[in-house]
């Protein structure tokens, strides 16, 4: 660890120094990143607390305060940080902060498959088996055939909507706030001219759409915020007639958890701005004042802790390469955020579900 780090957490003591420094390279850790991950909670008691800020106050003083002064955000942060505001026009700038890096980084991060969601997993299963089974279930679930025209809300780089269109010869449509994904995806379905992708907010495509027969939502409830929820929901609502089927699959936070966003934490900051993991009693309430009927919940979060488990050996093997296409500070960034998230749903503190509902 340099004195710089130090500097850096006596800076921003609630953590977002620490995770400065080490996107900074100032801190290097040796050995297993999820077992360092697995020790958060030993590095964050007060003890260790007390020792770090002590010593870091110390280390900022002796330094001086141009060391001070340097030692601030760094070039690959977010900016205009004002958690809780949903806007289109805000929503289409910090979804491309998170999606709008080179395919190239995802497709190595995640491997063949291309999704960005937790994976249902089977002993023996490969990542890819995982997802594709997630794929499928939901296929199922929505109870798709030729005759569907399934909507997607958040298609990524359309990885569900090509397994619609070859296990079930369905039709399609996608949207994605990221333009880099939505050149992508239009790519991998070429050769489905059934399925096609929008780029855009759902709150500007959702209305404009007809003929839809089941519509599926996979991992991007995350990006909706607390506020826009119900309208969220009832927008899906209006595409649907009775009886026809809506998946949500979501991030979730324990009821108990914190509500509030904190401009400060460090995946505002570096990966998921303005990102809010909502309660399933929050949704199921809202899913139902929007016109549905809940048909079932299936959980699956250490399944997702397995799948981060693959996504992190993926982006080690690949560190040289993705360092050449985003910098080694963004690199690092990622790094840290999947350890986090890898710690979170092994102990529970979030978790993943697909809640299955039909239009009353």
């Amino acid at each position: 660890m340099s004195p710089r780090a130090l500097v850096r957490i006596a800076r921003a003591p609630r953590g977002l120094g620490l995770a400065r420094a080490w996107v900074s390279g100032e801190i290097e850790v040796s050995g297993d990143v999820l077992h360092l991950a697995d020790s958060e909670k030993t590095l964050a008691s007060p003890t260790s607390l007390a020792q770090i800020l002590i010593t870091s106050a110390r280390t900022a003083r002796a330094l001086g305060f141009e060391e001070f002064k340097a030692a601030g955000s760094t070039a690959v942060e977010y900016r205009a940080l004002r958690p809780g505001r949903h806007s289109v026009k805000r929503d289409l700038a910090e979804v491309d902060f998170h999606y709008g890096l080179s395919p190239r980084f995802y497709r190595h991060l995640l491997g063949p498959s291309l999704t960005y969601s937790g994976a249902m997993f089977e002993p023996g299963f490969t990542l890819e088996q995982a997802q594709a089974r997630k794929h499928e279930t939901i296929c199922r679930k929505l109870e798709l055939d030729a005759s569907s025209k399934v909507l997607d809300i958040g298609c990524g780089w359309g990885s569900f909507l090509l397994t619609a269109a070859e296990k079930c010869g369905s039709a399609g449509v996608g949207f994605t706030a990221s333009r880099a994904q939505q050149e992508e995806s239009a790519k991998r379905l070429a050769d489905h001219p059934r399925m096609s992708t929008q780029y855009g907010d759902y709150r500007t495509l959702l209305p404009r759409q007809s003929g839809i027969t089941a519509v599926a939502s996979i991992g991007m409830y995350e990006h909706v915020g607390e506020k826009n929820s119900p309208e969220f929901f009832r927008l899906v609502r209006s595409r649907l007639r009775p009886g026809q089927r809506y998946l949500n699959q979501a991030i979730l936070r324990r009821d108990t958890g914190a509500r509030r966003l904190r401009t400060n934490s460090f995946t505002q900051r570096f990966i998921f701005p303005n990102g809010q993991l909502l309660s399933l009693s929050q949704q199921l309430r809202d899913v139902e004042r929007a016109g549905f009927r809940v048909l079932s919940v299936e959980s699956f979060g250490q399944h997702y802790a397995t799948t981060i488990t693959h996504w992190i050996r993926n982006l080690q093997s690949a560190w040289d390469t993705v360092v050449d296409l985003e910098g080694e500070e963004r690199a690092r960034a990622w790094l840290m955020y999947l350890a986090g998230s890898y710690r979170r749903f092994r102990d529970g503190s979030i978790d993943v579900a697909q809640v299955l509902s039909e239009a009353r």
